[in-house]
């Protein structure tokens, strides 16, 4: 949604003689601009100055400057495909599906992707069969690592499922309110929604993410991993699919998903905690021999998709090739540097 604002102070003012009004969702950003409009960002949503007398903007609702903008936007439950990959966790995958089952929202699906586990936690998902009505247990054939298992998740979502929510299965969500969090932050209907979260050491939990971005651009340098809700119809655009065989899957994802996304908000209520307790986590591990080929995939994934974009965006154009010099830079170290 874009709602004018005053482009002085951001602020509504009643006596500075604007026209205060929202155009519809899909109105192309691009032509409004090119009329010379003053576009701000405001609390993070995208807002144009405009005045409907001048410009003929369509409008979906006129809007009074005394309104409560916050009741502008139709709050509804929107229905969250929640993607587990999964490889070997029976040690922490109970916990990780416990804090789904006992969320006070309950308009979500689970799609639980196992990436050919030699343990136990299939059987420890399938046991929540009975908890869990609304999971999806996918047992892969051949391996794809965490990439590709979310890839898979994809097509077994459901067709009314309007978001995609990522969740390692070595992590939990916060608390049983976290998905009703996400629900009420999603009024307004962002292509993403950037989610704060907590680290998790030595039993110890305390904050370590939180997005506050003014644009795009300093979404693409931000968080790259777990986190995002992102509108389903973007998740699953080829262009935004995740990397495949590969350990470091979510840089690239990360910033396919800011280029292609309309609009975004941020969330600072804690949602996501990130497990640093696990030893067998592909972030505390360097030895494996698949860490330093993903780290010469990961050059080549950030060289395609450099090239891919490159001409449209001056400002992404730099900020890739900066990614593109570090990506070299770890190849050069063997793969044992982590930015």
């Amino acid at each position: 949604m874009k709602i004018a604002v005053d482009k002085t102070n951001y602020m509504l003012r009643q006596d500075d003689n604007n026209e205060y009004i929202y155009v519809f969702e899909n109105e192309n950003l691009k032509r409004l601009l090119e009329t010379n409009l003053h576009c701000v960002y405001y609390k993070n949503i995208n807002y144009v100055d405009v005045n409907t007398t001048k410009y003929d903007i369509r409008c979906k609702k006129r809007a009074k400057i005394t309104d409560n903008f916050d009741n502008l936007f139709k709050k509804r439950d929107y229905k969250i495909g929640i993607i587990i990959p999964n490889y070997n966790y029976e040690h922490t995958i109970e916990k990780c599906l416990e804090s789904i089952m006992n969320q006070t929202y309950k308009n979500y699906e689970v799609i639980f992707v196992d990436d050919v586990s030699t343990d136990n936690s299939v059987n420890i998902a399938y046991s929540f069969i009975d908890k869990l009505t609304n999971i999806k247990i996918i047992e892969l054939q051949q391996k794809r690592y965490n990439g590709g298992a979310r890839n898979e998740g994809y097509l077994y979502l459901s067709d009314d499922v309007d978001y995609v929510y990522y969740l390692d299965s070595d992590d939990w969500l916060y608390d049983e309110n976290s998905l009703e969090k996400i629900n009420e932050a999603l009024v307004g209907e962002p292509d993403v929604l950037f989610t704060s979260l907590a680290k998790c050491r030595n039993n110890i939990i305390t904050r370590e993410i939180t997005p506050d971005y003014k644009d795009r651009y300093e979404a693409i340098k931000g968080w790259s991993g777990v986190g995002k809700v992102i509108k389903k119809e973007l998740a699953t655009r080829q262009e935004c699919l995740y990397n495949e065989g590969t350990l470091k899957e979510d840089k690239n994802q990360h910033c396919k998903i800011c280029i292609y996304m309309n609009d975004f908000k941020c969330l600072k209520d804690l949602i996501y905690v990130w497990n640093q307790n696990n030893r067998k986590s592909v972030t505390t591990i360097r030895e494996n021999i698949i860490w330093g080929t993903s780290t010469i995939r990961h050059y080549a994934d950030t060289m395609q998709l450099y090239l891919s974009v490159k001409g449209r965006d001056e400002k992404i154009d730099k900020i890739l090739e900066e990614r593109l010099q570090k990506c070299k830079e770890e190849v050069v170290l063997g793969g044992d540097r982590q930015w």
